[in-house]
């Protein structure tokens, strides 16, 4: 089943180009429940749903305008509300596989109900076309870039002053490249290679800038966008093929580095009745 499943949804968006393997991988799991749709023998459309979220809606293109796609919606949050949920939502929570709507796709979503509370743009960069050059940037006149080798705690102290949510990440020993002014943490970057995601099998190997920010005061003095260039340029000669960013809401930022957007998502939600009990992914 898992590669029908496949099948179809490369049909759907050819431009992920995942094996079956990697798609049962992120998303056919223990916690998914799949509702299918044929037609004579056929596959001819299929939701997969996990906990409150709606991870994924496929309709083979031949057979869409003909009500499946409401169908298999209305199947989906059926189910969703039969395991006590009260409000469903677009996409998931994992990092491999998109966590809202395509944005071509949104359009059904809302008018089928589902409301917008927010979105992203996941971007990448083939690495080929990617050369540093420090001249274009202003970074380095004012601080130092390289691997962060100091106390874990001080780097989770200006990790808090960008977003609180992140300091989980920043674990004792993580990678993270730093740029340092004066000895003070000015900006970082967790870095991960091979990151085994959707894009994997479409470009190769995948490498990842994360969790990128830079502390308020150091802001406008152009540190952070080089440390990301510098960070794409290591991954390049880490033998990575693309740098792909994921989850940002900065995305002409990213442009300047001639990052271009994979995919714009929305996270959308509906609420059902109230007396089932809701769940936040």
């Amino acid at each position: 089943m898992t590669g029908e499943l496949c099948k179809l949804f490369c049909s759907c968006y050819p431009q992920f180009n995942m094996t079956p393997e990697r798609f049962g991988s992120l998303l056919v799991s223990g916690d998914s429940h799949v509702i299918t749709h044929n037609e004579s023998g056929v596959l001819t459309g299929f939701v997969i749903t996990e906990g409150a979220a709606l991870r994924l809606i496929c309709v083979a293109p031949e057979h869409r305008h003909r009500g499946i796609g409401r169908l298999l919606l209305s199947e989906a949050e059926g189910y969703i509300a039969s395991q006590g949920f009260r409000t469903v939502f677009t996409g998931g929570v994992s990092s491999r596989f998109l966590i809202g709507a395509d944005k071509a796709s949104w359009g059904f979503f809302e008018g089928q109900g589902y409301t917008s509370v927010g979105g992203c743009d996941e971007m990448l960069i083939r690495l080929k076309d990617f050369t540093f050059d420090e001249s274009r940037f202003k970074g380095h006149k004012t601080a130092r870039y390289g691997w962060y080798n100091g106390d874990p705690e001080t780097l989770r102290k200006a990790v808090a002053e960008v977003d609180e949510d992140w300091v989980q990440y920043f674990e004792d020993g993580c990678r993270c490249y730093a740029a340092t002014v004066e000895g003070e943490t000015a900006s970082f970057c967790l870095v991960s290679y091979d990151a085994q995601n959707y894009l994997t099998d479409a470009f190769g190997r995948v490498g990842m800038p994360g969790c990128v920010g830079t502390v308020p005061k150091y802001r406008g003095k152009g540190i952070g966008i080089e440390l990301v260039a510098r960070v794409t340029e290591h991954l390049k000669n880490e033998g990575m093929d693309i740098s792909f960013i994921f989850f940002t809401g900065v995305a002409d930022w990213y442009r300047k580095l001639g990052y271009e957007v994979f995919v714009t998502e929305v996270f959308g939600r509906k609420d059902f009745d109230q007396n089932t009990k809701e769940e936040t992914v």
